[in-house]
Protein backbone atom coordinates (compact mmCIF):
# COMPACT_ATOMS: atom_id res chain seq x y z
CA UNK A 1 0.00 0.00 0.00
CA UNK A 2 3.06 2.30 0.84
CA UNK A 3 3.89 2.47 -2.89
CA UNK A 4 0.59 4.32 -3.76
CA UNK A 5 1.08 6.86 -1.42
CA UNK A 6 4.44 8.26 -2.87
CA UNK A 7 3.07 9.21 -6.07
CA UNK A 8 0.37 10.81 -3.98
CA UNK A 9 3.19 12.50 -1.81
CA UNK A 10 5.43 13.72 -4.64
CA UNK A 11 2.07 15.70 -6.21
CA UNK A 12 1.04 16.84 -2.53
CA UNK A 13 4.65 18.18 -2.41
CA UNK A 14 4.68 19.72 -6.34
CA UNK A 15 1.22 21.31 -5.44
CA UNK A 16 2.86 22.76 -2.21
CA UNK A 17 5.97 24.36 -4.14
CA UNK A 18 3.89 25.95 -7.11
CA UNK A 19 1.46 26.95 -4.92
CA UNK A 20 3.68 28.92 -2.71
CA UNK A 21 6.14 29.93 -5.58
CA UNK A 22 3.05 31.60 -7.46
CA UNK A 23 2.29 33.51 -3.87
CA UNK A 24 5.59 34.93 -3.46
CA UNK A 25 6.18 36.12 -6.67
CA UNK A 26 5.76 40.13 -7.25
CA UNK A 27 4.93 41.51 -10.46
CA UNK A 28 7.10 44.60 -11.47
CA UNK A 29 6.00 46.84 -14.62
CA UNK A 30 9.73 48.21 -15.83
CA UNK A 31 10.01 50.96 -18.66
CA UNK A 32 12.41 50.06 -21.47
CA UNK A 33 16.12 49.81 -20.44
CA UNK A 34 17.44 53.52 -19.47
CA UNK A 35 20.09 54.97 -22.01
CA UNK A 36 22.53 57.69 -20.09
CA UNK A 37 23.01 60.83 -22.11
CA UNK A 38 26.12 61.68 -23.81
CA UNK A 39 28.45 62.12 -20.63
CA UNK A 40 30.28 65.79 -20.81
CA UNK A 41 33.56 66.00 -22.30
CA UNK A 42 34.51 67.33 -18.81
CA UNK A 43 34.56 64.38 -16.91
CA UNK A 44 35.93 62.10 -19.18
CA UNK A 45 39.16 64.03 -19.72
CA UNK A 46 38.93 63.78 -15.91
CA UNK A 47 39.20 60.74 -15.32
CA UNK A 48 41.48 60.08 -18.39
CA UNK A 49 43.69 62.50 -16.86
CA UNK A 50 43.03 60.69 -13.59
CA UNK A 51 43.76 57.39 -14.97
CA UNK A 52 47.50 58.24 -16.12
CA UNK A 53 48.56 59.23 -12.34
CA UNK A 54 49.93 56.03 -11.90
CA UNK A 55 48.59 55.83 -8.16
CA UNK A 56 49.57 52.10 -7.54
CA UNK A 57 49.50 51.14 -3.36
CA UNK A 58 52.20 48.44 -2.00
CA UNK A 59 51.78 46.94 1.45
CA UNK A 60 55.11 48.36 2.26
CA UNK A 61 54.61 52.18 1.80
CA UNK A 62 58.33 53.20 1.40
CA UNK A 63 57.90 51.06 -1.53
CA UNK A 64 54.71 53.52 -3.16
CA UNK A 65 55.59 56.56 -5.64
CA UNK A 66 53.75 59.26 -3.33
CA UNK A 67 54.60 61.77 -5.99
CA UNK A 68 51.79 59.87 -7.94
CA UNK A 69 49.22 60.58 -5.51
CA UNK A 70 50.31 64.22 -4.90
CA UNK A 71 49.57 64.63 -8.74
CA UNK A 72 46.39 62.98 -8.50
CA UNK A 73 45.31 64.85 -5.53
CA UNK A 74 46.27 68.62 -7.25
CA UNK A 75 44.00 67.07 -10.41
CA UNK A 76 40.98 66.77 -7.78
CA UNK A 77 42.05 70.37 -6.32
CA UNK A 78 42.00 71.90 -9.74
CA UNK A 79 39.27 70.05 -11.10
CA UNK A 80 36.87 70.46 -8.53
CA UNK A 81 37.62 73.55 -7.07
CA UNK A 82 33.90 74.52 -5.42
CA UNK A 83 34.49 70.72 -3.97
CA UNK A 84 37.54 71.29 -2.67
CA UNK A 85 36.30 74.45 -0.68
CA UNK A 86 34.73 70.97 1.80
CA UNK A 87 37.89 69.62 2.12
CA UNK A 88 38.95 68.99 5.89
CA UNK A 89 42.93 69.47 6.05
CA UNK A 90 43.25 68.03 9.68
CA UNK A 91 46.76 66.45 9.39
CA UNK A 92 45.27 63.22 11.39
CA UNK A 93 43.65 62.26 8.11
CA UNK A 94 46.81 61.46 6.21
CA UNK A 95 48.84 63.73 3.84
CA UNK A 96 47.75 60.79 1.00
CA UNK A 97 43.76 60.85 1.76
CA UNK A 98 40.96 63.11 1.29
CA UNK A 99 38.09 63.64 3.36
CA UNK A 100 35.28 66.80 2.41
CA UNK A 101 32.08 67.90 4.62
CA UNK A 102 28.94 69.03 1.83
CA UNK A 103 27.36 70.14 5.00
CA UNK A 104 23.41 70.03 4.99
CA UNK A 105 20.50 72.00 4.70
CA UNK A 106 18.69 70.03 7.86
CA UNK A 107 20.90 68.65 10.34
CA UNK A 108 18.43 66.47 12.42
CA UNK A 109 20.04 63.02 10.20
CA UNK A 110 23.01 61.67 11.35
CA UNK A 111 25.23 62.31 8.11
CA UNK A 112 25.76 59.75 5.42
CA UNK A 113 29.29 58.99 3.69
CA UNK A 114 30.25 57.82 0.40
CA UNK A 115 33.65 56.32 -0.24
CA UNK A 116 35.83 55.11 -2.55
CA UNK A 117 39.51 54.37 -3.05
CA UNK A 118 42.43 56.42 -5.00
CA UNK A 119 45.23 53.74 -5.51
CA UNK A 120 45.08 50.75 -7.89
CA UNK A 121 47.13 47.76 -8.68
CA UNK A 122 50.01 47.61 -10.96
CA UNK A 123 50.05 46.21 -14.19
CA UNK A 124 52.26 44.62 -17.01
CA UNK A 125 51.94 46.77 -19.73
CA UNK A 126 52.71 44.09 -22.31
CA UNK A 127 49.68 42.33 -21.70
CA UNK A 128 47.51 45.54 -22.32
CA UNK A 129 45.79 46.52 -25.63
CA UNK A 130 46.13 49.94 -24.70
CA UNK A 131 48.89 51.52 -22.30
CA UNK A 132 47.34 51.02 -19.04
CA UNK A 133 48.22 54.55 -17.88
CA UNK A 134 47.64 56.46 -20.87
CA UNK A 135 43.88 57.06 -20.19
CA UNK A 136 43.54 56.12 -23.94
CA UNK A 137 39.54 56.62 -25.14
CA UNK A 138 37.93 54.38 -28.21
CA UNK A 139 35.10 53.38 -29.50
CA UNK A 140 33.04 54.58 -26.55
CA UNK A 141 35.68 53.19 -23.96
CA UNK A 142 38.00 54.88 -21.65
CA UNK A 143 40.96 52.40 -21.50
CA UNK A 144 43.25 52.58 -17.94
CA UNK A 145 43.97 50.96 -14.46
CA UNK A 146 41.76 51.93 -12.20
CA UNK A 147 39.16 53.50 -14.76
CA UNK A 148 36.63 51.27 -13.25
CA UNK A 149 38.12 49.92 -9.96
CA UNK A 150 37.81 52.74 -8.75
CA UNK A 151 38.49 56.18 -10.16
CA UNK A 152 35.26 56.10 -12.07
CA UNK A 153 33.80 56.61 -8.28
CA UNK A 154 36.24 59.14 -7.44
CA UNK A 155 35.42 61.45 -10.19
CA UNK A 156 31.78 60.89 -10.65
CA UNK A 157 31.35 61.80 -6.80
CA UNK A 158 32.97 64.77 -6.78
CA UNK A 159 31.79 65.66 -10.57
CA UNK A 160 27.93 65.09 -8.79
CA UNK A 161 28.76 67.07 -5.46
CA UNK A 162 30.01 70.09 -7.96
CA UNK A 163 27.38 70.01 -10.08
CA UNK A 164 24.95 70.74 -7.35
CA UNK A 165 27.02 73.28 -5.33
CA UNK A 166 26.97 74.99 -9.00
CA UNK A 167 23.96 75.83 -8.30
CA UNK A 168 24.66 77.38 -5.43
CA UNK A 169 22.05 75.17 -3.28
CA UNK A 170 23.35 72.39 -0.33
CA UNK A 171 22.06 68.75 0.12
CA UNK A 172 19.13 68.66 1.96
CA UNK A 173 21.31 66.45 4.25
CA UNK A 174 24.87 66.60 5.52
CA UNK A 175 26.87 64.23 3.27
CA UNK A 176 31.25 62.93 4.10
CA UNK A 177 32.75 61.94 1.09
CA UNK A 178 36.24 60.08 2.29
CA UNK A 179 38.85 58.61 -0.17
CA UNK A 180 41.89 56.50 1.05
CA UNK A 181 45.33 55.44 -0.69
CA UNK A 182 45.84 52.19 0.34
CA UNK A 183 42.78 49.71 -0.31
CA UNK A 184 44.88 47.75 -2.65
CA UNK A 185 47.31 46.94 -0.16
CA UNK A 186 45.69 44.44 2.11
CA UNK A 187 47.23 44.96 5.22
CA UNK A 188 48.62 48.70 4.86
CA UNK A 189 46.71 51.60 7.34
CA UNK A 190 47.67 54.65 5.63
CA UNK A 191 44.30 54.89 4.20
CA UNK A 192 40.79 54.19 5.21
CA UNK A 193 42.09 52.99 8.67
CA UNK A 194 43.30 56.70 9.64
CA UNK A 195 40.34 58.13 8.31
CA UNK A 196 37.80 55.79 10.27
CA UNK A 197 39.95 57.22 13.31
CA UNK A 198 39.92 60.31 12.68
CA UNK A 199 35.53 60.38 11.88
CA UNK A 200 35.85 58.16 15.72
CA UNK A 201 37.57 61.13 17.47
CA UNK A 202 35.06 63.33 16.34
CA UNK A 203 32.33 61.39 17.46
CA UNK A 204 30.68 60.98 13.92
CA UNK A 205 27.77 58.48 13.60
CA UNK A 206 26.59 57.30 9.83
CA UNK A 207 22.97 57.02 8.36
CA UNK A 208 24.54 55.22 5.57
CA UNK A 209 27.73 54.52 4.30
CA UNK A 210 28.10 53.39 0.73
CA UNK A 211 31.36 52.32 -1.19
CA UNK A 212 32.12 50.25 -4.49
CA UNK A 213 31.00 47.26 -4.64
CA UNK A 214 28.37 45.08 -6.73
CA UNK A 215 27.41 46.50 -10.48
CA UNK A 216 24.45 46.15 -12.57
CA UNK A 217 24.88 42.71 -14.01
CA UNK A 218 24.02 41.97 -17.81
CA UNK A 219 23.56 38.50 -18.92
CA UNK A 220 24.71 37.17 -15.37
CA UNK A 221 22.54 33.92 -15.36
CA UNK A 222 21.03 32.37 -18.46
CA UNK A 223 17.55 32.90 -18.46
CA UNK A 224 16.61 36.46 -16.65
CA UNK A 225 16.11 38.94 -19.17
CA UNK A 226 16.31 41.89 -16.40
CA UNK A 227 19.67 43.25 -15.32
CA UNK A 228 21.14 42.36 -11.65
CA UNK A 229 21.75 45.17 -9.61
CA UNK A 230 23.90 43.59 -6.51
CA UNK A 231 24.29 45.51 -3.61
CA UNK A 232 26.98 44.21 -1.22
CA UNK A 233 25.51 44.00 2.37
CA UNK A 234 28.13 41.95 3.70
CA UNK A 235 32.23 41.19 3.28
CA UNK A 236 33.98 37.84 3.34
CA UNK A 237 36.63 37.27 5.37
CA UNK A 238 40.43 37.10 4.78
CA UNK A 239 42.87 34.60 6.03
CA UNK A 240 46.29 33.61 5.56
CA UNK A 241 47.70 30.63 6.58
CA UNK A 242 51.62 29.45 6.28
CA UNK A 243 52.24 25.70 6.02
CA UNK A 244 55.64 24.62 7.13
CA UNK A 245 57.01 21.33 6.96
CA UNK A 246 61.06 20.75 8.12
CA UNK A 247 63.17 17.79 7.17
CA UNK A 248 66.69 16.35 6.41
CA UNK A 249 68.02 18.42 3.94
CA UNK A 250 70.67 16.81 1.06
CA UNK A 251 71.94 16.66 -2.25
CA UNK A 252 69.63 15.83 -5.05
CA UNK A 253 71.23 12.57 -6.18
CA UNK A 254 70.76 10.77 -3.03
CA UNK A 255 67.23 11.70 -2.18
CA UNK A 256 65.45 10.48 1.13
CA UNK A 257 61.90 10.29 1.17
CA UNK A 258 59.30 12.07 1.94
CA UNK A 259 61.05 15.28 1.24
CA UNK A 260 59.95 18.61 3.12
CA UNK A 261 58.24 19.69 -0.71
CA UNK A 262 56.58 16.39 -1.31
CA UNK A 263 54.95 16.55 2.15
CA UNK A 264 53.81 19.69 1.82
CA UNK A 265 52.30 19.42 -1.71
CA UNK A 266 50.46 16.37 -0.62
CA UNK A 267 49.23 18.63 2.15
CA UNK A 268 48.18 21.54 -0.54
CA UNK A 269 46.28 18.38 -2.52
CA UNK A 270 44.18 17.20 0.03
CA UNK A 271 43.13 21.03 0.79
CA UNK A 272 42.19 21.32 -2.74
CA UNK A 273 40.27 18.29 -2.95
CA UNK A 274 38.37 18.40 -0.02
CA UNK A 275 36.25 21.72 0.18
CA UNK A 276 34.54 23.24 3.94
CA UNK A 277 30.77 22.52 4.17
CA UNK A 278 28.47 24.58 2.19
CA UNK A 279 25.96 27.20 3.86
CA UNK A 280 23.30 29.58 2.22
CA UNK A 281 24.47 32.58 4.38
CA UNK A 282 21.42 35.52 5.10
CA UNK A 283 22.61 38.00 2.32
CA UNK A 284 22.46 34.54 -0.63
CA UNK A 285 19.32 33.57 1.23
CA UNK A 286 18.04 37.37 0.60
CA UNK A 287 19.40 37.24 -3.10
CA UNK A 288 17.85 33.73 -4.02
CA UNK A 289 14.60 35.47 -2.76
CA UNK A 290 14.76 38.74 -4.55
CA UNK A 291 15.64 37.14 -7.91
CA UNK A 292 13.07 34.22 -7.32
CA UNK A 293 10.53 37.14 -6.99
CA UNK A 294 11.42 38.32 -10.27
CA UNK A 295 13.25 35.97 -12.28
CA UNK A 296 11.47 33.10 -14.79
CA UNK A 297 9.21 30.99 -13.72
CA UNK A 298 11.52 27.80 -12.97
CA UNK A 299 14.26 29.91 -11.00
CA UNK A 300 11.47 31.01 -8.88
CA UNK A 301 11.02 27.63 -7.97
CA UNK A 302 14.11 27.16 -6.93
CA UNK A 303 14.60 30.04 -5.24
CA UNK A 304 11.89 30.80 -3.09
CA UNK A 305 11.40 27.02 -2.09
CA UNK A 306 14.77 26.56 -0.05
CA UNK A 307 13.29 24.12 2.52
CA UNK A 308 13.33 21.78 -0.13
CA UNK A 309 15.55 22.96 -2.76
CA UNK A 310 18.87 23.92 -0.85
CA UNK A 311 20.56 20.90 -1.19
CA UNK A 312 20.32 21.11 -4.80
CA UNK A 313 21.42 24.18 -4.97
CA UNK A 314 24.47 23.74 -2.99
CA UNK A 315 25.33 21.16 -5.24
CA UNK A 316 24.42 23.01 -9.02
CA UNK A 317 26.82 26.11 -7.23
CA UNK A 318 29.46 24.01 -6.17
CA UNK A 319 30.30 23.38 -9.98
CA UNK A 320 31.08 27.15 -10.84
CA UNK A 321 33.43 29.08 -9.01
CA UNK A 322 32.05 32.27 -8.34
CA UNK A 323 28.89 30.82 -6.96
CA UNK A 324 30.85 28.05 -5.42
CA UNK A 325 32.60 30.98 -3.64
CA UNK A 326 29.21 32.66 -2.49
CA UNK A 327 28.16 29.53 -0.63
CA UNK A 328 31.21 28.07 1.00
CA UNK A 329 34.62 29.47 3.23
CA UNK A 330 37.29 29.04 0.23
CA UNK A 331 40.80 27.46 0.87
CA UNK A 332 43.98 27.75 -1.67
CA UNK A 333 47.52 27.47 -2.09
CA UNK A 334 48.75 30.58 -3.84
CA UNK A 335 52.71 30.71 -2.68
CA UNK A 336 55.08 28.03 -2.26
CA UNK A 337 58.97 27.60 -1.23
CA UNK A 338 61.35 25.38 -0.48
CA UNK A 339 64.95 25.34 -2.54
CA UNK A 340 66.38 28.05 -4.77
CA UNK A 341 68.43 25.00 -6.18
CA UNK A 342 67.42 22.69 -8.47
CA UNK A 343 70.32 19.87 -7.16
CA UNK A 344 69.56 20.79 -3.57
CA UNK A 345 67.00 19.18 -0.97
CA UNK A 346 65.28 21.61 0.78
CA UNK A 347 65.20 21.38 4.75
CA UNK A 348 62.27 23.56 4.79
CA UNK A 349 59.15 24.05 2.89
CA UNK A 350 56.56 27.13 3.18
CA UNK A 351 53.31 27.59 1.23
CA UNK A 352 50.87 30.33 1.94
CA UNK A 353 47.00 29.32 2.05
CA UNK A 354 44.78 32.42 1.05
CA UNK A 355 41.32 31.69 2.73
CA UNK A 356 38.13 33.88 2.28
CA UNK A 357 35.29 33.32 4.92
CA UNK A 358 32.12 33.51 5.22
CA UNK A 359 29.70 35.15 7.80
CA UNK A 360 30.22 33.21 10.81
CA UNK A 361 33.11 31.33 10.29
CA UNK A 362 35.99 32.34 12.26
CA UNK A 363 40.39 31.76 11.88
CA UNK A 364 39.90 29.30 14.56
CA UNK A 365 37.36 27.05 12.62
CA UNK A 366 39.45 27.42 9.34
CA UNK A 367 42.50 26.71 10.95
CA UNK A 368 40.77 23.24 12.79
CA UNK A 369 39.49 22.42 9.90
CA UNK A 370 42.71 22.81 7.83
CA UNK A 371 44.39 20.89 10.72
CA UNK A 372 42.13 18.14 10.51
CA UNK A 373 42.09 17.62 6.32
CA UNK A 374 45.28 17.65 6.50
CA UNK A 375 45.64 15.02 9.07
CA UNK A 376 49.68 15.18 9.34
CA UNK A 377 51.86 16.13 12.57
CA UNK A 378 55.14 17.32 10.07
CA UNK A 379 52.97 20.05 8.88
CA UNK A 380 52.48 23.13 10.96
CA UNK A 381 49.72 25.80 9.99
CA UNK A 382 50.37 29.20 11.42
CA UNK A 383 47.98 32.09 10.77
CA UNK A 384 49.89 35.11 9.47
CA UNK A 385 47.00 37.58 8.49
CA UNK A 386 43.53 38.12 9.26
CA UNK A 387 40.89 39.99 8.46
CA UNK A 388 37.19 38.56 10.02
CA UNK A 389 33.98 38.50 7.69
CA UNK A 390 32.47 41.59 7.75
CA UNK A 391 28.73 42.47 9.60
CA UNK A 392 25.45 41.89 8.00
CA UNK A 393 24.48 45.06 7.42
CA UNK A 394 20.26 45.03 7.38
CA UNK A 395 18.05 45.79 4.42
CA UNK A 396 14.67 46.24 6.09
CA UNK A 397 15.30 50.06 6.78
CA UNK A 398 15.14 53.92 5.35
CA UNK A 399 18.33 53.31 4.41
CA UNK A 400 18.94 50.26 1.90
CA UNK A 401 14.74 51.35 0.29
CA UNK A 402 16.29 54.88 -0.61
CA UNK A 403 19.22 53.25 -2.18
CA UNK A 404 17.31 50.81 -3.55
CA UNK A 405 14.42 53.30 -5.63
CA UNK A 406 17.99 55.34 -6.74
CA UNK A 407 19.39 52.22 -8.52
CA UNK A 408 16.19 51.81 -9.94
CA UNK A 409 15.91 55.27 -11.24
CA UNK A 410 19.44 55.20 -12.90
CA UNK A 411 19.10 51.65 -14.60
CA UNK A 412 14.99 50.88 -14.67
CA UNK A 413 15.74 47.50 -15.84
CA UNK A 414 17.06 46.22 -12.67
CA UNK A 415 15.90 43.71 -10.44
CA UNK A 416 17.93 44.54 -6.90
CA UNK A 417 18.76 42.55 -4.66
CA UNK A 418 21.27 42.41 -1.21
CA UNK A 419 24.38 39.75 -2.12
CA UNK A 420 27.50 38.51 -0.72
CA UNK A 421 30.59 40.62 -1.44
CA UNK A 422 33.35 37.60 -2.26
CA UNK A 423 36.75 40.38 -2.33
CA UNK A 424 37.57 43.10 0.42
CA UNK A 425 36.85 46.93 0.49
CA UNK A 426 37.35 49.81 2.13
CA UNK A 427 33.60 49.36 3.87
CA UNK A 428 34.53 46.90 6.84
CA UNK A 429 36.66 49.81 8.12
CA UNK A 430 33.77 52.35 9.09
CA UNK A 431 31.07 49.06 10.52
CA UNK A 432 31.70 50.54 13.92
CA UNK A 433 30.84 53.89 12.77
CA UNK A 434 27.57 53.17 10.91
CA UNK A 435 24.78 50.17 10.91
CA UNK A 436 23.99 50.31 7.27
CA UNK A 437 27.00 50.19 5.00
CA UNK A 438 26.23 49.18 1.02
CA UNK A 439 28.83 48.61 -1.59
CA UNK A 440 27.96 49.32 -4.96
CA UNK A 441 29.07 50.65 -7.88
CA UNK A 442 26.68 52.12 -10.60
CA UNK A 443 27.69 50.83 -13.89
CA UNK A 444 26.09 48.32 -16.35
CA UNK A 445 28.40 45.55 -17.07
CA UNK A 446 28.25 41.99 -18.80
CA UNK A 447 30.72 38.91 -17.02
CA UNK A 448 33.52 40.22 -19.21
CA UNK A 449 33.31 43.33 -18.59
CA UNK A 450 33.85 42.73 -14.80
CA UNK A 451 36.47 40.70 -15.21
CA UNK A 452 39.10 42.91 -16.36
CA UNK A 453 39.23 44.30 -13.11
CA UNK A 454 42.54 43.99 -11.87
CA UNK A 455 43.43 42.40 -15.36
CA UNK A 456 44.66 43.49 -18.72
CA UNK A 457 42.39 46.16 -20.44
CA UNK A 458 40.72 47.03 -18.07
CA UNK A 459 38.25 49.80 -19.03
CA UNK A 460 34.78 51.99 -18.29
CA UNK A 461 32.67 52.63 -21.21
CA UNK A 462 31.43 56.25 -21.30
CA UNK A 463 27.86 55.38 -20.99
CA UNK A 464 28.61 53.92 -17.59
CA UNK A 465 30.79 57.78 -16.88
CA UNK A 466 27.45 59.17 -17.29
CA UNK A 467 25.33 56.90 -15.21
CA UNK A 468 27.65 57.32 -12.09
CA UNK A 469 27.28 60.75 -11.78
CA UNK A 470 23.62 60.47 -12.53
CA UNK A 471 23.17 57.87 -9.91
CA UNK A 472 24.99 59.83 -7.59
CA UNK A 473 23.51 63.38 -8.22
CA UNK A 474 20.06 61.78 -7.79
CA UNK A 475 21.53 60.13 -4.59
CA UNK A 476 23.25 63.32 -2.83
CA UNK A 477 20.30 65.59 -3.91
CA UNK A 478 17.19 63.91 -2.26
CA UNK A 479 18.74 61.58 0.80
Amino acid sequence: MLFLFFPIFLLVILAVVVFRTIAMRTYTKRTATHTASQTGIEEETILAEAVMCRSVSHADPNLTDWNEFSRLLALLETSFPLCNKHRITDKAIGPYNLVYCFTGEDKSREPALLTAHLDVVGANEQEWTHPPFDGVIEEGFLYGRGSFDCKLQVISILSAFEHILKTEKHPKHTWYVAFGCDEESNSSKEGAVRIARYFQEQALHFSFVLDEGGVVSQKYIKGFEQSIAVVGVAEKGYLDLELTVERTAGHSSTPAFPTALGTLSQAIHKLENKQMPAKLTPPVKQMLTNLGKEGPFAYSMLFLNLWLTAGLLKFVFSKQATLNAAIRSTIVPTVISASDKSNVIAKKATAIVNCRLLPGDTQESILSWVTKTIASDSVRAKPMHCTPPSHISKTDGEAYSYLSETIKMTFPDSIVTPYLMMGATDARKYQNLSDYIYRFTPARMDRSEVDRMHAPDERISLENISLAKQFYTQLITYW
